[in-house]
């Protein structure tokens, strides 16, 4: 009986250690599940068409093409697995009564983060 509050604490310690691992995708280096959230500069009732896109470095992580014939009620997002670095989000926003797409392009790093809130600018 006495070994066993050691291994308890052994095991507690090893399943923290395990968790925190699985939750931070072990300190960046793993990609984990991350919510990206696109802040753009246009009045979202005017949006009729909206392509997202995440990238890592030169390669393409994410592409989602959206319409919306009444316009977005709220800050569209994305789900992407991704782990810690330089990154880039774009947004091409076509606009009701436009004759072509506005795009957006902003860096970011998600870190530990698991929700990434991006503030796009006007080009």
């Amino acid at each position: 009986m006495k070994n066993r509050p050691g291994k308890l604490l052994v095991m507690a310690i090893v399943l923290g250690g395990g968790l925190l691992l699985w939750r931070t995708g072990a300190f960046g280096v793993f990609p984990t599940d991350r919510t990206i959230v696109w802040r753009l500069p246009v009045s979202y009732g005017e949006v009729r068409k909206l392509e997202l896109q995440v990238w890592g470095e030169e390669e393409l992580l994410k592409r989602e093409e959206l319409e919306y014939p009444a316009g977005i009620v709220g800050e569209p997002s994305l789900k992407v697995p991704l782990s810690a670095g330089p990154h880039r989000a774009i947004a091409n926003v076509w606009l009701m009564g436009a004759k072509g797409a506005i795009g957006f392009s902003a860096p970011f790093d998600p870190r530990g983060d698991e929700a990434i809130v991006i503030e796009m600018k006007k080009p």
